[in-house]
C-alpha cells in the first residue's frame, strides 16, 4: 500500500508517499483541496459531515443551474522531472432525494494562469466506481462507501443530505498533464454543474482542517485507475463492453417531428465522455426522420463518431408501430435503408397501411441487410408488442428493461412509474412460447444523456427509481462488427444501468448457446458476478420458473454451481442478478436439447 511500508516498517511520511507515486507512475501527487477559492455558491457544511475520511467540513454543489465551486489546490511541485500531476480529493455524489431527478453532469475545468481556462473532463453522479477519460485527462472515482435507502424510507446522513435515495463516498484522482499547470504554485480547480432542467443530485468535496493530508487515506486504487484508464472486463476469451444502443435526439432536420432532447452529437458525446459507454445507438423513430436523405447524413454521422477500440456507434432506428408493438432495428453497419412502418400520412397510428413486423422483415431480405430486430417494452399497455411475430434470422433479443422499468414479466419488481402493464407479454413470456431471444436492456432515454438517462421535461412520464438501462456484450474487441456479432450470437446480458460483470454457462457453454446434451446426464450450470454494489442474491430460472437461490452474503462477487437433473427434455436456463441497492443483471440464457431429438 501507499501508505504502509513493510509488515514491522509502519507508515510512509508524507513525503515517502510522493516519492513512492513519482517512482512508480512518474507523476507528482497534490492534495486536490488547499483552500476554497469562492464559496457563494457552494453549500458549507461543518457541524455533521458524511464521509468515509476524517474531513471535517464540505462543500456541496447540486445540479441547480446555480451552484458553483471553486477550490485552490496545494501547489504543483517543481523541478521533480514528472510528466503528469494526481490531484487526491475526498469526494462524495448523491440523488438528493426520494422522487428520480433528472441527470446530467459536471464540467472539471482548470484556471491556469488566472483568468485562463481549460475543460478537463465531466462526470456525473454515480453509484460505483468509475474512470472517465478526456484527451491525455483522466479523472477516477474509488468508491469506499456506499449507502441507499430501504424501500421509500428516505435517509438523512448530514444535516445537509436529509432525505438521501443513494450516495457514494470515496477517494477522486485527477490525472492532469504537468504542461497545463505552473510549478511552484497552487492550481484553480472549478466544478461546474450542467443540466438542462434542474435538479437535487450532488457533488461534495470534503475538508480537511487539522493538516492529516488525504493522500494518507486509501488512495492507491484511485491513482492506480487514474494512471491506467479505462480496463474492460474480462469473461473467458471475450471482453465485456457495455452500452446504450436505444437513445433519441432532438433533431428532426425537416420532418417536423422529435420526441428527445439534444443534438445527435451531444448525445454520442455525453454516452461516450460523461456516462463512460463503449457503444452508443440513437435509435430515432421512424417517423422522425426526414427521408432518405436524413438517414443518409446521420450514418455518415455515425461513421464519423466510430473510433475503434474506443467507441462505437451501431446503426440504428425504431420502428415504431402502434399496432404490432415497437422493434427497433440494429444494423452491423451502415449503408442500408430504414423502412417506415406506416408510409402514409398518419405516423404512428393504427390504419390500414400499418406495416406488420412480416413486412418488415421482408423488406431487410430484399435489401441484403445484416439486421436485428429487437422488441422493447413489450408488455407496456400504450404500445404492447404482438408476439404473434416471430422471425429467428432478426429476433434475436428482446429489451428486458429500459427507463419504462422491468419488462421481465408481470410482477416484476420495478415495472416503472407510469405505464400499465398488460399479462402473457413479457420478455419471460415470449421465451415460455418457444421464443430462443436473449436479454438485453438500455434506456430509451430523451433527456438527451444516454447511458444516465432519467426523466425530462419532454417525456416526463418516463422515470425510474434505478439505473437507465445498459446491455453488455462479450466481445474479441470493441469494434462495430464484432459488438452487432456477438448481439447477434446472444453473446450479451442486460443490466439495470450499472457495469454488473456476469459470466453464465450451462455444461461450459456460455450464455446465449444453444447446445445439445445426453438425455441421461444432469445440466452443470456456473456463474461468477461481480456486482458494484454487495450482491443481495444470485437466482437461477428455468423454463420460468426459480429453481435455486444464492444468498449474497454481502459480497462484492459471488460464485454459483448447480447441477440439475432434467432429463429428456429441451429446456432453458439464465440467472438473474439482485444487488442489495436494487440494482439488478439478466444473462441471455443457454438452451438445452437431448441428443439425437432431431434424429
Amino acid at each position: 500500500m501507499l501508505s504502509m511500508k513493510g509488515d514491522g516498517e509502519g507508515r510512509r511520511t508524507e513525503e515517502e508517499i510522493r516519492q513512492e507515486v513519482l517512482r512508480r507512475h512518474n507523476a507528482d501527487l497534490v492534495a486536490g483541496f488547499g483552500e476554497i477559492s469562492e464559496w457563494g455558491r457552494a453549500h458549507r457544511e461543518r457541524d455533521w459531515v458524511a464521509s468515509f475520511t476524517d474531513a471535517r467540513a464540505a462543500y456541496y454543489v447540486h445540479q441547480n443551474g446555480i451552484d458553483h465551486l471553486q477550490v485552490w489546490t496545494a501547489p504543483v511541485p517543481a523541478d521533480t522531472g514528472a510528466e503528469s500531476v494526481i490531484f487526491i480529493f475526498s469526494v462524495g455524489t448523491g440523488m438528493g432525494a426520494m422522487l428520480p431527478q433528472p441527470s446530467g453532469r459536471f464540467d472539471v475545468r482548470l484556471n491556469v494562469p488566472s483568468g485562463g481556462r481549460t475543460d478537463l473532463v465531466s462526470f456525473n453522479v454515480t453509484k460505483e466506481s468509475r474512470i472517465w477519460r478526456k484527451g491525455d485527462v483522466t479523472l477516477a472515482y474509488d468508491v469506499k462507501r456506499r449507502e441507499w435507502a430501504s424501500g421509500y424510507s428516505p435517509m438523512t446522513l448530514d444535516p445537509h443530505i436529509t432525505e438521501e435515495s443513494a450516495a457514494t463516498f470515496g477517494i477522486m484522482a485527477l490525472r492532469v498533464p504537468k504542461s497545463l499547470l505552473t510549478p511552484g504554485e497552487p492550481t484553480r480547480i472549478d466544478i461546474v454543474p450542467y443540466n438542462r432542467q434542474p435538479s437535487k443530485r450532488w457533488f461534495k468535496m470534503d475538508v480537511d482542517m487539522f493538516a492529516r493530508p488525504i493522500f494518507k487515506c486509501g488512495i492507491e486504487d484511485a491513482v492506480e485507475m487514474a494512471m491506467s484508464g479505462p480496463q474492460a472486463p474480462v469473461v473467458g476469451d471475450f471482453h465485456v463492453y457495455f452500452g446504450d444502443v436505444h437513445a433519441h435526439s432532438g433533431e428532426e432536420h425537416g420532418s417536423g417531428r422529435s420526441c428527445g432532447t439534444g443534438t445527435v452529437a451531444e448525445n454520442y458525446e455525453y454516452g461516450r465522455d460523461v456516462a463512460g459507454l463503449d457503444f452508443v445507438g440513437v435509435a430515432e423513430h421512424d417517423w422522425q426522420l426526414a427521408g432518405a436523405e436524413d438517414w443518409r447524413a446521420r450514418q455518415e454521422q455515425m461513421d464519423e463518431w466510430t473510433e475503434d477500440g474506443r467507441f462505437v456507434v451501431i446503426p440504428t432506428y425504431e420502428w415504431t408501430s402502434l399496432k404490432y408493438g415497437h422493434r427497433n432495428v440494429y444494423y452491423r453497419d451502415t449503408g442500408y435503408p430504414y423502412f417506415d412502418n406506416n408510409p402514409g400520412p398518419e405516423h404512428n397510428a393504427i390504419t390500414e397501411e400499418s406495416r406488420s413486423p412480416r413486412d418488415l422483415w421482408e423488406s431487410l431480405r430484399e435489401a441484403g441487410a445484416r439486421a436485428l430486430t429487437i422488441a422493447h417494452h413489450p408488455s407496456v399497455g400504450f404500445f404492447p408488442v404482438d408476439w404473434g411475430y416471430m422471425d429467428p434470422e432478426f429476433d434475436r433479443l428482446v429489451e428486458v428493461y429500459s427507463t419504462w422499468g422491468n419488462s421481465e414479466y408481470l410482477g416484476a419488481p420495478f415495472p416503472g412509474q407510469a405505464a400499465d402493464r398488460l399479462p402473457g407479454l413479457g420478455a419471460m413470456d415470449a421465451l415460455k412460447r418457444g421464443y430462443r431471444l436473449g436479454l438485453m436492456a438500455s434506456s430509451d432515454g430523451h433527456d438527451g444523456n444516454p447511458g444516465n438517462a432519467q426523466w425530462s421535461v419532454r417525456q416526463p412520464h418516463i422515470h425510474h427509481r434505478l439505473g437507465s438501462g445498459y446491455i453488455a456484450v462479450l466481445a474479441e474487441e470493441l469494434t462495430r462488427g464484432a459488438v452487432w456479432d456477438a448481439m447477434y450470437a446472444r453473446r450479451c446480458y442486460a443490466t439495470t444501468g450499472v457495469r454488473i460483470v456476469l459470466d453464465f454457462r450451462v455444461n461450459g457453454a456460455l450464455m446465449g448457446s444453444e447446445i445439445t446434451a445426453p438425455p441421461d446426464e444432469a445440466n452443470v450450470i456456473e456463474a461468477t458476478v461481480t456486482g458494484t454494489a454487495p450482491i443481495d442474491r444470485l437466482e437461477l430460472v428455468r423454463e420460468g420458473q426459480t429453481i435455486a437461490v444464492k444468498e449474497g452474503g454481502g459480497e462484492m462477487t459471488q460464485t454459483f454451481s448447480v447441477a440439475d437433473a432434467c432429463a429428456g427434455e429441451a429446456t432453458w436456463y439464465y440467472l438473474r442478478v439482485v444487488q442489495v441497492d436494487g440494482e439488478m443483471a439478466w444473462s441471455s440464457p443457454v438452451w438445452v436439447d437431448p441428443e439425437g431429438a432431431d434424429e
